[in-house]
């Protein structure tokens, strides 16, 4: 008798899809760009704040690195990812006209981004401690400050080879 044909009988197999983590969703990802954008950015905000802000919002860990380092004026600041999710939900949200990335580079809530960032916000249960988080952080995270620390990494990470 056929061993594997006794077991396929006895044992089901039923693929289930993975359950995408929240962090991965497309949805949490808009959501937590269009507040950093609303909350964060006042002329607009760079792929590199988008994705600063947006790491720092992953861990309690690395949001006090991130008030640490806007608190301070050392340029001891090495948790930067470039989350290839965050940019792909950038590139989600200027297709569904949420955001438009201007002549400079700099990345804004279109109208109707606002109209999604305002039910976001009245919605006291969604996105508590990012909400929270983004209003102490405020507008104190500047591209000036982002350019210092790029400008610094550059010249402090050379290597003559």
């Amino acid at each position: 008798m056929d061993e594997n044909y006794v077991l396929s009988e006895e044992i089901i197999f039923d693929a289930k899809p993975d359950a995408v983590p929240f962090n991965y969703r497309i949805s949490y990802k808009l959501a937590k760009l269009s507040l950093i954008l609303e909350l964060n950015a006042r002329g607009g905000c760079s792929l590199m704040k988008l994705q600063m802000v947006s790491t720092a919002l992953s861990t309690t860990s690395d949001r006090g690195k991130l008030w640490d380092f806007v608190n301070n004026s050392s340029n001891n600041y090495s948790v930067v990812r470039f989350d290839p999710a965050v940019n792909r939900a950038i590139k989600y949200a200027i297709a569904e006209g949420l955001f438009n990335q201007q002549k400079n580079g700099l990345f804004r809530l279109t109208k109707k981004g606002k109209e999604f960032t305002k039910v976001i916000m009245k919605d006291s249960s969604l996105l508590i401690s990012e909400k929270k988080y983004l209003f102490l952080l405020s507008n104190k995270l500047t591209e000036e400050r982002i350019k210092e620390l790029t400008t610094f990494w550059r010249y402090t990470n050379v290597e003559d080879k």
